[in-house]
């Protein structure tokens, strides 16, 4: 599932983040649930403000990462996917009352 490439996606403001060596910690409200990202994973959420492109984030992951755009698309697109299901992101077509920009 390829995404619209100019769509903006953003972090929900409840969701608390932070890289602590080159890794990010993402606490979750309620339950207190922590996720531990990579560090690609991390780099790709700390893109996500509201204001990037799909596509511009994709291409910067290609850049600094010396990753193949079609590679980096692909695996930008399933990742912003989990991480909607996730309740970190707030889908593009979503109303961004609770996002981050």
């Amino acid at each position: 599932m390829v995404r619209n490439l100019t769509d903006k996606p953003r972090r929900l403001s409840d969701n608390s983040f932070r890289i602590v060596d080159e890794e990010g910690l993402v606490v979750l409200p309620g339950p207190a649930v922590v996720n531990v990202l990579n560090r690609v994973g991390t780099r790709v959420f700390a893109l996500i403000d509201g204001k990037r492109t799909v596509e511009e984030i994709v291409q910067q992951i290609t850049d600094e990462f010396d990753v193949p755009h079609d590679q980096a698309l692909v695996d930008v697109d399933i990742y912003l996917s989990e991480l909607v299901q996730a309740g970190m992101v707030a889908p593009a077509d979503e109303n961004p009352e609770g996002a981050v920009s």
